[in-house]
């Protein structure tokens, strides 16, 4: 049967992405829901099975305009070749323009992939298919042409890339840190730290002499031993010793 051609859909989605942002997902009742989104239980049951499968509907909608943005990692047969990180400054500005209401999901994806196995099995499988090749294929293609490291293994600079760039646009936008940069002077900043680093030129300087340092080895003189040989002071009788007799002949 045809679903009924209404805004109850989106207005089951509003209502649910709000309660799970304010509540969690599994301390959200479905009465509350459907109370906020002035409908009953049974209608949510029509559009959304489980609670899961509700949550999991939030997601992708976000999450398919999140894919947009990550669109830009990939290579265009017919635009000039761009480095890697040209094209992260793209991706940054992109995920830096997400709406309030698309930032209140990622908090709700973060949240819940520590609090239900069921939710971050989904939430792995759905990133395996989406970003996460983005990404790697991106850094693969750094690697090899010389931009990046390539003596570090790619899932450790996929996973820095990653964590750093999100903690940069989508998690600090608002929080209270006195001078933290915003706009595009924190993605220069993100940037600069993930190609430059964070060590300074004395840190540099300190890791360049550590690794220079000789192997350590044992100062302590061989000992020998100071016991003089004992040698027989007698002397020797005619008739013995290693030659034989000595005796005269007549």
């Amino acid at each position: 049967m045809p679903r009924p051609a209404t805004d109850l859909r989106q207005r089951i989605l509003l209502a649910a992405r709000q309660a799970f942002a304010a509540r969690g997902v599994d301390a959200t009742p479905l009465r509350a829901i459907a109370k906020a989104a002035g409908t009953t239980i049974g209608m949510i049951y029509y559009y959304y099975p489980t609670k899961d499968e509700l949550y999991f509907a939030i997601v992708d909608e976000v999450y398919a305009r999140v894919l947009e943005a990550f669109s830009a990692l990939s290579p265009d047969p017919e635009e000039a070749p761009r480095s890697l990180r040209d094209r992260l400054l793209s991706l940054l500005r992109q995920l830096g323009a997400l709406s309030v209401e698309d930032r209140q999901v990622v908090g709700i994806v973060l949240r819940e992939i520590t609090m239900s196995a069921v939710r971050r099995q989904w939430l792995l499988a759905r990133f395996a298919r989406g970003h996460i090749p983005l990404v790697v294929g991106a850094v693969a293609r750094a690697q090899q042409s010389g931009e990046l490291r390539s003596d570090l293994h790619p899932a450790v600079v996929v996973l820095a890339t990653g964590a750093l760039s999100a903690l940069s646009t989508l998690l600090l936008e608002h929080a209270p840190i006195p001078g933290l940069p915003r706009g595009e002077a924190r993605i220069a900043d993100t940037l600069e730290l993930l190609f430059s680093g964070i060590a300074g030129p004395k840190g540099r300087a300190g890791a360049a002499s550590t690794s220079a340092e000789p192997a350590v080895t044992s100062a302590e003189p061989a000992t020998t031993s100071a016991e003089p040989t004992v040698t027989s002071a007698e002397p020797a009788t005619p008739g013995s010793g290693a030659l034989g007799s000595a005796a005269p002949s007549t």
